[in-house]
C-alpha cells in the first residue's frame, strides 16, 4: 500500500507540472501568450521583446512558435567551436530568429544570411536594423547552383520555395539566386540548409566544399518517390568525413506502414544534424 500511495503522488505530480510547464518562457513568452499566439491566425504584423532589448517583428504566429521551440527551447543550432569569431551561412532565414538565436549565443559571430521570400525579408531587415548587431548581414537571394535567377513561389512563411506548387494560385515570381558553393572558400564554423526541398540539388554541387564546413544542418524535405535523394545526401556527407545525427523534423504520417493517402508536400521532413569530432 505504501508504494502504491507513492506511485499514485508520483503521477499527480507528474501531471501537475506537466499542466503547469510553459518552456516558452526561457523567451519571455508566458502560459497565456502561448495559447493565444498558438491559435492566432490573422497575418497582421505583430511584436514581441525578448530579453528587454530584442524586439521581433513576426506575422504568423504559430509559425514563430516553432521557430521559437526549435531555436531556443530545444537550441538544434547550438555548437561547439574553439573560433573567437565563428563564420555561420544562414541559409533560409525567415524573419531573422535563427540569427538571433545565433548573436545570442556566439556574440561576436560572422553570420551571413539568405532570405528570399520579399515579405518575411521585410520583416528580418527591419529586425536586423533594431537589434543592431556587428558582423551580420542577410540578402534578399535564393540560395541555389548558379548565381542566375529562378521561379519562386512566395508563401511569407517557413514554406515559401523554389519551384513549388503548380497551382494557378500559387504566387510565384523570378528571384535572385546566390550559388552556396562559391560562399565556401574558406573555413565554415556552422552551415545552416533549411531551403524547403532544393537541399539536395545544392549539396550535391557544393560537395567537393563541404571539407571546409565543421558543422552543418540540413532540413530534408522528400517524398516516396525520390528516397533517392536523401541517400545521396547521407552519401555527401560521408564522403565529407562528416557523423550524423538524425531527428524527424515534422511528423507526416502517424502510421507510415497504414498511410497511403499523401497529406501534404512532402512524405519526408527530416533535421539532419553533421559535424566533426
Amino acid at each position: 500500500m505504501p508504494q502504491l500511495l507513492a506511485n499514485l503522488g508520483k503521477g499527480i505530480n507528474k501531471r501537475v507540472k506537466k499542466l503547469f510547464y510553459h518552456p516558452y518562457g526561457v523567451f519571455n513568452i508566458g502560459w497565456t501568450k502561448e495559447k493565444i499566439l498558438k491559435h492566432q491566425t490573422n497575418q497582421k504584423l505583430k511584436y514581441h521583446i525578448y530579453k528587454n532589448k530584442y524586439k521581433i517583428g513576426f506575422r504568423d504566429a504559430p509559425v514563430f512558435l516553432i521557430s521559437i521551440n526549435e531555436l531556443f527551447i530545444n537550441e538544434f543550432y547550438k555548437f561547439r567551436t574553439n573560433s573567437d569569431r565563428p563564420k555561420i551561412i544562414d541559409c533560409g532565414s525567415y524573419i531573422g530568429t535563427s540569427i538571433l538565436y545565433f548573436k545570442d549565443n556566439y556574440p561576436d559571430a560572422v553570420v551571413t544570411g539568405f532570405e528570399p521570400d520579399e515579405k518575411n525579408f521585410s520583416i528580418i531587415k527591419s529586425n536586423l536594423e533594431a537589434w543592431n548587431f556587428s558582423d551580420t548581414k542577410v540578402i534578399n537571394a535564393a540560395i541555389w547552383i548558379n548565381n542566375e535567377s529562378i521561379s519562386f513561389n512566395s508563401k511569407g512563411n517557413m514554406a515559401s520555395r523554389i519551384e513549388a506548387g503548380t497551382n494557378e494560385n500559387d504566387n510565384k515570381k523570378e528571384v535572385k539566386c546566390v550559388r552556396l558553393k562559391d560562399l565556401l572558400n574558406e573555413e565554415i564554423d556552422f552551415l545552416k540548409i533549411d531551403i524547403e526541398g532544393a537541399e539536395h540539388a545544392v549539396l550535391k554541387d557544393c560537395s567537393d566544399n563541404l571539407l571546409k564546413v565543421k558543422n552543418l544542418f540540413v532540413e530534408y524535405h522528400g517524398t516516396y518517390s525520390e528516397i533517392y535523394k536523401l541517400n545521396e545526401i547521407l552519401d555527401i556527407l560521408v564522403r565529407n568525413k562528416f557523423k550524423y545525427y538524425i531527428k524527424e523534423g515534422s511528423p507526416v504520417y502517424g502510421k507510415p506502414f497504414w498511410d497511403r493517402v499523401k497529406i501534404g508536400d512532402y512524405d519526408i521532413i527530416l533535421n539532419i544534424f553533421a559535424f566533426r569530432d
